[in-house]
């Protein structure tokens, strides 16, 4: 019997993979070429550490499903190719990568899959040349094919184990009659119970599907990371790069015009930093890499079994490609313009855009200003309300002075760290009167929707000021609030006030668009800190469908995913407190005899006496 020699390459083929991960693998296989990387030369995980797990999670066999939602510049793609080449190599079965069009299907391959291929001699060993073609790539033990979402009969054509989906928001829309090219594609899998959906793109709207699946994932995670001077862990979020006061000046004087904002960006460029949240200490560019290495991921919450779909979010700041500075620039040339901040939104923050109908500048809420400073009650006010937006850590608070016709005034405002704070702010400070006189708080709504328990026991304590008030989850009936009894929760007697929090936006920036000093005006202090505007303008109005009954309704909401809006939280709930004093029914000469007056303390009983640690954190 005559014997056949195996040439080397099928020995390699038929020789069992060595145990290893995918980022393992990458480190050890892909090497990356001038033609399509900027950092030529072998893969270095190291170099973007927080795509490790993100890889990895393609190795856990109780992970079906893999949702990626970055900005651009993070390395999306890349975590995507080396999951597919690790299939190839190490656990051969059939793939099919999906693209928008046929079009890229056809490029990509050219230009992306190939020269990895070519690159890496663990591929190029598995190739079989004389039976692969353009869109369908022949291995030893495996095959891959290149589709376009736009080709639905490429779709449906044979079974699949690996299903890879790049850039699903760039998806054909489909309507009813047509076939779902996403749906088709997962019909492939069926027949695998190991299989395994890698889809990954950066959103667009929050209708969009990459952010529908990022929603809908069993656990979603954030990647934290220290920061070098107190150690505090901390996502990389927008809202703390910060720029000297000489860019803002820039930006309000350039009032729209391209060149001075492409001035004001470019001073950004070089000189914002990035600012921990916790001990505000200076984070530059150069300790960047050494967080992202000691960063790690971070489940929104604990699943009861392993999650079947795990889903991971990144943005810009995360790129040790893109400095702080560069971000900056980004968003001051944006700002002023719909399109360029929608991109920066997108593309930047990995976020989906709201399509707005009713849009709020920062500069014009400053400039209602009123005739009095921050901390000071006008003499026109007649009571003071409050209201706290409980954190997981630490509360935000204000207090907001109301007058006839439902005038109102921004009083004080500000972050407190523990539930004693809040006790010297809201239920013993006075604040003094212009022209004389103290006032204190009347009645304060405190946000029960985190640490219910403790708020409802700090507002037990302090009954005659302090009521436990949550947003509405649905439509109220045309009602701004309703009462719910706490009693089944183990607190008798207390009731908690259910608000709807649109109306009472729509009702806060109808006032702020008032002239000052007109009937039922909001104002704003003296020199008001920038910080509060930029919580106030977090939250843009927008039309919602549902995507049953197809009803469209209008609806606040954040203009990105970590846009603080912790302030405007508390003035929905210090409007509501007012009208719950009865704002409506003051009249010019009501409580005139009581405006010089200290407005009694409220008692606190006698739970102070053995007050709990807890709130003294």
């Amino acid at each position: 019997m005559a014997h056949t020699l195996l040439t080397k390459k099928e020995i390699n083929a038929l020789r069992p993979p060595e145990k290893m991960t995918v980022s393992e693998w990458a480190d050890r296989n892909r090497v990356l070429d001038s033609k399509t990387s900027a950092m030529p030369g072998r893969w270095r995980t190291a170099t973007v550490p927080y795509l490790r797990a993100i890889m990895d999670s393609f190795n856990d066999p109780s992970t079906e499903t893999i949702t990626l939602c970055t900005a651009t510049q993070v390395g999306k793609s890349e975590a995507l190719n080396n999951c597919l080449g690790y299939a190839i190599h190490q656990d051969p079965g059939s793939s099919l990568v999906v693209y928008p069009t046929l079009d890229l299907a056809e490029y990509t391959s050219k230009n992306r899959i190939q020269p990895m291929i070519d690159s890496s001699q663990a591929l190029r060993d598995r190739l079989d040349k004389s039976k692969t073609e353009k869109l369908e790539l022949q291995f030893a033990g495996s095959y891959v094919c290149l589709s376009g979402a736009n080709s639905p009969s490429s779709l449906a054509s044979r079974p699949i184990r690996y299903l890879f989906l790049d850039e699903v928001d760039k998806y054909q829309q489909f309507s009813g009659e047509e076939a779902d090219p996403i749906s088709l594609a997962r019909e492939r899998t069926k027949t695998f119970r190991n299989r395994k959906v890698l889809q990954a793109s950066t959103p667009t709207t929050e209708r969009g599907r990459i952010w529908r699946e990022y929603e809908s994932a069993d656990v979603r995670r954030s990647f934290f990371v220290p920061c070098p001077h107190c150690g505090k862990m901390q996502r990389f979020i927008f809202q703390q790069i910060k720029w000297p006061e000489d860019v803002k000046t820039m930006r309000r004087e350039a009032k729209g015009d391209p060149r001075k904002l492409r001035e004001a960006a470019q001073r950004a460029l070089t000189t914002a930093w990035y600012e921990c949240e916790s001990c505000k200490g200076v984070i530059d560019d150069k300790d960047k890499l050494e967080m992202l290495r000691k960063g790690e991921w971070r489940d929104d919450k604990t699943p009861a079994t392993p999650p079947r779909h795990v889903a991971f979010h990144l943005s810009s700041l995360y790129s040790p490609f893109v400095s702080f500075g560069e971000v900056a620039a980004q968003f001051i040339e944006a700002k002023d313009y719909p399109e360029k901040l929608r991109n920066f939104i997108n593309g930047w923050l990995g976020e989906p855009w709201r399509d707005t109908r009713v849009e709020v500048a920062g500069q014009e809420l400053l400039a209602q200003e009123g005739n009095y400073h921050l901390g000071e009650v006008p003499a026109e006010a007649h009571f003071l309300t409050a209201a706290v937006d409980v954190q997981l850590d630490h509360f935000w608070w204000k207090v907001v002075a109301w007058g006839v016709g439902a005038s109102s005034w921004i009083v004080d405002f500000g972050r407190a760290e523990s539930w004693g704070d809040l006790e010297k702010i809201i239920v013993d400070r006075q604040y003094p009167v212009k022209g004389g006189g103290l006032k204190q708080v009347r009645m304060c709504g405190v946000d029960s929707g985190y640490r219910a328990d403790e708020v409802y026991q700090w507002c037990t304590a302090h009954s005659d000021v302090a009521k436990p008030v949550k947003g509405a989850s649905q439509s109220l009936g045309g009602r701004f609030y309703s009462v719910s009894s706490l009693d089944k929760e183990g607190w008798a007697g207390l009731k908690l006030l259910i608000t709807d929090t649109d109306y009472w936006k729509d009702y806060i920036f109808g006032r702020l668009r008032r002239t000052p000093g007109s009937p039922g005006a909001m104002h704003v202090p003296q020199n008001c800190p920038e910080y509060w505007a930029n919580h106030m303008t977090s939250e843009q109005k927008t039309v919602e469908r549902n995507r049953k009954t197809g009803k469209e309704r209008e609806v606040w909401v954040k203009i990105s995913q970590h846009a603080p809006n912790h302030l405007l939280d508390c003035l929905v709930y210090s409007a509501l407190m007012a009208e719950l004093c009865g704002v409506r029914y003051l009249s010019d000469v009501q409580e005139q005899h009581k405006q010089q007056e200290v407005e009694p303390a409220q008692p606190t009983g006698s739970w102070l006496g053995h007050r709990k640690s807890w709130l003294r954190r």
